[in-house]
């Protein structure tokens, strides 16, 4: 009777204990102290009770995942596939708590008298409660596991759940192995290393998921601001467009050769910028990414950057036949590609960049020509951390290259030609 009560209790605190951790993973406030979550909470921990004492399997932990998966999606009431993600961090902690337990209690008694006694069952899971309830009252870690949280539900792909589910599945089954070989011999510190290692890659995979949403939104907030540009774009080439015609008559008024020179300087002025930029990108479609390319022209400009557009595309281009989602994605690879060519180009004597867009074959090729100084980083641009601007500043083209994983109706490559790095992007014509 005292075995029976004390496996029910101890289940109890750790289904209280789940709750409150998975209370600060979402970020939500839900009270326990109502009637229906105290019997689901209950029957959690009644059911766990029950598969403890059925035949110790490795789909144990397993069962347990999906019995707490249904259990806190009804407690939250959040969809499955948040139940899943949500839960799978939880029992990623528990399995922290478990691996460092079993490091320190194996080395002091048995599993076998860790299970037969009820007082040393009851002990160790009280520790283990303790370690997980101060754990989550860490500030940082409760606030990089809700953050975690929110970049992976985020983009809630059935890939994530997959990952989530095959992690529970192989932790579990090193936990398994570790209780059966409760000894501190090499295959247990074998497996403790394995279950560190997945851990591991656990934490690299929800902060490498929290940076890409990051550089997500804040393209998604340029692309926003591009649009309203284009728009102010149009509306300041009409008044300077007027404001030349009333310089040009007042030049006609005036017999004072300095002020003519003066007209003329500014006329000439306002006709290069257009003349190289503006009238070029007159010809790209309304939708961002004619805002997109004027406002890096203008920050290229401001770095005493040498730039030249070239535009060539057909009335009906394949770039007016793209979904703002397919817009988006252009933009953010276009917007990373030209800061790329500005920060490689101010760093060299010419300071030149050429940008290209022509239309050929139901193809739009989108060409990025800048001097650039060779750097050893060159051959791993696209990985993640790596950039010839410094450490950890290389985030831009290993997200670029996320996106054209994603969107195989986009590609791109490089090339260097004498002193010019050349990036491409093609766009594919999916109705030809």
């Amino acid at each position: 009777m005292l075995e029976v009560f004390v496996d029910l209790l101890c289940s109890l605190l750790m289904s209280i204990t789940g709750f409150y951790i998975l209370e600060k993973i979402i970020g939500t406030k839900v009270k326990l102290n109502n009637i229906r979550n105290i019997i689901l909470i209950i029957i959690l921990s009644i059911i766990v009770v029950i598969l403890h004492k059925m035949k110790y399997t490795n789909l144990y932990v397993l069962k347990v995942f999906i019995v707490n998966v249904i259990i806190y999606k009804l407690i939250f009431s959040m969809e499955i596939e948040k139940s899943i993600i949500s839960t799978g961090i939880l029992m990623i902690l528990v399995f922290f708590g478990e691996l460092l337990c079993s490091i320190v209690f194996v080395q002091f008694m048995s599993m076998d008298t860790i299970q037969t006694n009820p007082w040393i069952y009851l002990y160790t899971n009280i520790c283990m409660v303790l370690f997980l309830n101060i754990t989550i009252r860490v500030k940082t870690i409760q606030r990089k596991l809700n953050t975690g949280y929110i970049s992976i539900i985020k983009n809630t792909v059935i890939t994530n759940i997959i990952y989530f589910l095959l992690l529970v599945i192989g932790v579990g089954a090193l936990i398994y192995n570790i209780g059966i070989d409760y000894t501190l011999d090499a295959n247990f510190i074998s497996n403790v290393f394995i279950c560190i290692i997945l851990l591991a890659l656990t934490l690299i995979f929800m902060k490498n998921k929290d940076n890409y949403n990051k550089l997500t939104i804040e393209y998604d907030n340029l692309f926003t601001y591009v649009q309203n540009f284009e728009d102010w774009i149009e509306k300041e080439q009409l008044n300077r467009h007027e404001y030349k015609n009333q310089l040009a008559v007042l030049r006609c008024l005036t017999k004072e050769k300095k002020i003519k020179d003066k007209i003329d300087e500014i006329l000439e002025e306002n006709i290069n910028l257009e003349g190289e930029i503006v009238h070029q990108l007159k010809a790209l479609p309304k939708g961002g990414i004619k805002g997109l390319m004027y406002y890096k022209a203008v920050i290229a400009q401001k770095q005493n950057i040498n730039l030249t557009f070239n535009v060539s595309i057909e009335r009906k281009s394949i770039l007016n036949k793209l979904s703002e989602k397919e817009i988006r994605v252009l933009c953010k690879l276009i917007g990373i590609y030209f800061d790329n060519a500005i920060e490689a180009a101010k760093e060299t004597r010419k300071k030149i960049i050429l940008i290209e867009v022509y239309e050929l074959k139901n193809k739009v090729n989108i060409v990025f020509s800048n001097t650039f100084k060779k750097h050893k980083s060159l051959k791993e641009r696209n990985k993640k951390g790596i950039s010839s601007k410094g450490k950890n500043r290389g985030n831009g083209l290993y997200f670029a290259s996320k996106l054209l994983t994603k969107n195989n109706w986009i590609n791109e490559k490089q090339e260097i030609i004498d002193e010019y790095y050349i990036q491409q992007l093609t766009i594919h014509n999916k109705n030809p």
